[in-house]
């Protein structure tokens, strides 16, 4: 059996609204749009989710996806501050990917 892995994405401040691509450990397996939601089946144990665009990188945020589970998290940029030169400098801190349940 399977689990999921589940990421939203609201409106808010986007300065880029394209689709994101959403890595899970470590292999890119899709996109995730502005206001959308995208899931994702995987085996049953501890994955590294990471969101990416233009060079610009979220934190791995690490989930344990028990047989039959969701996990979700949820994505937001940390505001017009990381799309200056602060987010150039340290791209990590531009995007920002949280697990909610």
């Amino acid at each position: 059996m399977s689990g999921t892995i589940t990421l939203t994405r609201r409106s808010g401040f986007q300065l880029w609204p394209r689709p994101y691509k959403v890595w899970i450990d470590g292999v890119a397996v899709g996109r995730l749009a502005h206001n959308s939601r995208a899931e994702f089946t995987v085996e049953p144990g501890e994955h590294l989710v990471e969101l990416s665009l233009d060079g610009m990188y979220s934190k791995r945020v690490t989930v344990d996806v028990r047989e039959g589970g969701t996990r979700r998290l949820h994505f937001g940029a940390h505001g017009p501050l990381a799309f200056t030169a602060f987010g150039l400098l340290l791209p990590g801190l531009a995007i920002k990917l949280t697990l909610t349940h």
